[in-house]
């Protein structure tokens, strides 16, 4: 729940600590850039200007939120009783693929080759990493009852990622994605996906509670390469917009999973349409766009209809583009051990940023997205130092540290 407050003055703020106390549920209070917890007087008070902010609470549970609502509308906290409250409960939304990535460890004393087990699968890296700095995410999507699937369940959980919408399903195993890293830390896959559960979501699995109550809703493109998972994403993503989402597409081609390039290029293309805000590597742009160059595959993208668009340059860093044109923004030094995960970390670094701001895509001037962009590369450079992709995800006092440097 976010819910709309007016504050400037210390007895407003003890009113919605007090009511803030009271509730058996995390909470905070955003106010500009400042995120602070609103069970604490300290913390309230340490924001330099608090005329205004949102509360946050974290529950979808329709009498807890109707309680709250009532105890803020008594102490005339509320801002606007006809627009107090925002439809989205969650900041941000993923769907598609969870799976394991077992990583190249070595090889042992006997010569047979090691592999660590890694939660992955890039729409979970992207809740995961929002959630490590802040954001109230969910996940939707699909796994295999099974050891890696149950594995994979808690570990979202544990990440403070809501899996109401997670599917464990008895009759598909759970997808495997081996990974070899290479001494640079680039990666190749092989996928134990024939068929993944992943790829088994129908529609009438989706959880509506959850999709219908989210600011940003991700999805990728893996969840594009077989039926029903690929309707169900059309699905999902289409009802999103009906319901105010801002819809985030990030497409990561893996040649393995496609049948051939051309279906490729054409499903991935196909979600496009649809997307407010997109990201892709510099190794994606002619897939997607037909263009060598990051400045003219933006461009392309953005005249398709995506408002805010994002092309990852490795360690160089990313350019950005939106309605007032594109800009690079340079990378931050660091020493990379396992890319895995970078991508993911920097885009969901970049939707928590725009989950924080309140605006819609449209109304992003290219100064935000350059310091959201800033911000993201902050996100991926501490990631690659780390192996594994959720593992190695920083939280926020991390990330500052790291733009300070």
């Amino acid at each position: 729940m976010i819910a709309k407050v007016i504050l400037g003055t210390m007895q407003r703020a003890k009113k919605l600590v007090s009511i803030a106390a009271s509730i058996p549920y995390d909470a905070e209070l955003c106010s500009g850039r400042y995120v602070v917890n609103a069970k604490s007087m300290l913390g309230v008070l340490s924001i330099p200007e608090f005329e205004n902010g949102e509360l946050h609470v974290h529950t979808d549970a329709e009498e807890e939120c109707e309680k709250i609502l009532e105890k803020l509308l008594d102490a005339d906290l509320l801002a606007d009783t006809n627009d107090a409250v925002c439809c989205s409960i969650y900041d941000i939304t993923t769907f598609g693929e969870v799976l394991i990535d077992f990583t190249w460890q070595g090889v042992n004393e006997e010569g047979q080759t090691l592999f660590a087990q890694n939660p992955g699968g890039a729409p979970a890296n992207v809740a995961v990493a929002a959630s490590r700095l802040g954001a109230h995410t969910a996940f939707l999507g699909k796994a295999g009852k099974d050891m890696h699937g149950e594995f994979l369940r808690c570990v979202l959980a544990k990440e403070n990622v809501d899996t109401k919408g997670m599917i464990l399903d008895p009759q598909y195993f759970t997808t495997l994605a081996f990974v070899n890293i290479s001494e640079s830390g680039e990666r190749t896959f092989s996928f134990a996906r024939k068929p993944g559960a992943d790829t088994k979501i129908q529609k009438e699995e989706i959880n509506v509670d959850i999709l219908d109550h989210t600011n940003i809703f991700h999805v990728g493109s893996l969840s594009l390469t077989d039926l029903p998972a690929a309707d169900t994403t059309f699905y999902a993503v289409k009802r999103a917009r009906e319901k105010g989402s801002i819809i985030s597409y990030d497409p990561n081609y893996r040649a393995s999973l496609w049948k051939n390039e051309s279906t490729a290029i054409r499903q991935m293309r196909s979600m496009i349409p649809y997307a407010d805000i997109m990201k892709i590597s510099d190794e994606e742009t002619i897939l997607l766009t037909d263009e060598k160059t990051p400045e003219m595959a933006a461009k392309k993208l953005y005249e398709q209809g995506v408002n805010v668009v994002a092309i990852t340059l490795g360690s160089n860093g990313a350019f950005i583009y939106c309605k007032e044109g594109g800009k690079k923004v340079p990378g931050f030094k660091s020493q990379a051990i396992d890319t895995n995960g970078a991508g993911d970390s920097f885009w969901g670094g970049f939707l928590y940023k725009i989950s924080r701001s309140g605006k819609r895509t449209e109304e992003l001037s290219l100064k935000e997205m350059e310091e959201y962009t800033r911000f993201g590369n902050a996100v991926a450079s501490l990631c690659v130092e780390k192996r594994g992709a959720i593992p190695a995800m920083p939280n926020l006092e991390q990330v500052e540290k790291r733009l300070k440097s």
